[in-house]
């Protein structure tokens, strides 16, 4: 038998359970981008798995979980190219590893691969019948209906964990609200992650460098956020450079924006500040109405993000997003500082517009010539200039470095 073809989505998981219940004997090629991934069936059953990344590899799992050395790896490797054999008997019998161990990290990187595949979003696989040589192996015995099974339990949850990290560009650093490690209870996977968290590598560099699955990660990187022993970065860089969909740069600042608005009318407005900002869609064109219907300053910013990004990927008429979204936000912001004129008058503005110079000040600390920083400043320029008319604001009301000081450095 030959099977072959483009998968997306589920596609593959019902490969899988095809040649499981057809009893199968071969192997099955699974490619991605650089990506490749073999499985080996025998009468159905799934007996080895072996992939392109190191992080599914043999010893690159002992060797994190601390249960072999670099060095000894490194000797073993050597030994194993050297002789020809598996890097498992070499380890046996070098007396680094018992054979019981040696079955358990089999197991656990022949499910490590076979997760991974099922994460795969799109891809192409080609399944062959052939004998297997196993002769010296140690082989495993997977079903693989209990994979998916337990594949599609860990997608469920990935989805919900991606409402907290929605993109894994992201950066987190120490919080710094735990004084000591005595107050810290974590296990050693955990220790892993957290130390590898410095500030300067995103979500995704510390997944290929800690060698754990995307899947573990993210669960690791849940338990440290909930206890408050990280915290995800705010100064995202405006790039152009960046390129793909993340808008998360543009929503810090906006964020900013919406919220010192926020923390101004809090006081005086109450509880009815928080449909303030409801009422203000109303105004907004249908498009942006759409983009911002799940948005609020008292959502969790991850949250907020992932449902940005969801609307605007539905918007295929949209030639370049990250302008449709300053424009949108801008313009959002022109509705609530309206709303806020009306409901309270002209005085509590000028607070609010200075506020706001403040905000707009870190701005100028993002990359030079940056396409996005102009123009969220000439955007917001125009805003605050088409308040300061309506509501009939005095240019020089405040203290000498006013607002519009900001422009005309």
């Amino acid at each position: 038998m030959n099977l072959q073809g483009d998968f997306e989505g589920l596609t593959l998981a019902s490969i899988l359970q095809l040649l499981c219940n057809d009893q199968k004997t071969g192997v099955l090629t699974v490619t991605c981008d650089d990506e490749e991934s073999r499985v080996f069936f025998d009468q159905g059953t799934i007996v080895y798995a072996s992939a392109s990344l190191k992080e599914a590899r043999l010893g690159f799992l002992m060797r994190n979980d601390g249960i072999i050395s670099v060095k000894q790896l490194q000797k073993c490797l050597a030994l194993a190219r050297q002789e020809k054999m598996h890097l498992g008997k070499i380890l046996v019998e070098k007396g680094y590893v018992s054979v019981d161990t040696l079955k358990k990290y089999n197991t656990k990187q022949v499910e490590t691969i076979l997760y991974n595949l099922l994460f795969w979003k799109k891809g192409r696989f080609e399944y062959k019948d052939a004998r297997l040589n196993l002769k010296g192996m140690i082989i495993t015995q997977l079903n693989p209906m209990k994979l998916i099974l337990e594949a599609s339990r860990r997608i469920d949850e990935l989805s919900v964990l991606k409402q907290f990290i929605p993109n894994d560009k992201l950066v987190f650093k120490m919080s710094g609200k735990v004084q000591s490690k005595e107050e810290i209870k974590l296990n050693a996977n955990e220790w892993r992650i957290l130390s590898l968290i410095d500030g300067t590598r995103t979500v995704r560099q510390i997944i290929n460098e800690s060698g754990y699955d995307e899947f573990a990660v993210f669960k690791i990187f849940f338990s440290v956020i909930s206890s408050g022993l990280i915290e995800q970065k705010d100064e995202v860089q405006l790039d152009d450079q960046e390129g793909g969909n993340d808008y998360s740069a543009i929503l810090t600042v906006f964020n900013d924006i919406l919220k010192t608005i926020k923390k101004n009318v809090a006081d005086e407005l109450g509880d009815r500040s928080y449909f303030l900002f409801e009422e203000s869609k109303f105004g907004l064109v249908i498009d942006v109405k759409d983009v911002l219907k799940e948005y609020h300053p008292d959502n969790h910013k991850n949250s907020n993000l992932q449902a940005i990004s969801s609307a605007l990927d539905q918007m295929e008429s949209i030639e370049d997003p990250k302008e449709f979204l300053i424009a949108g936000f801008t313009e959002y912001c022109v509705q609530v500082l309206k709303k806020v004129g009306e409901i309270l008058g002209s005085h509590p503005l000028i607070k609010i517009l200075k506020d706001i110079e403040k905000v707009l000040g870190y701005v100028k600390k993002y990359q030079a010539g940056s396409k996005e920083k102009s123009k969220i400043v000439n955007d917001m320029k125009h805003a605050i200039a088409n308040i300061h008319s309506e509501f009939k604001i005095d240019k020089n009301n405040g203290s000498k470095g006013g607002i519009f000081s900001f422009f005309s450095r």
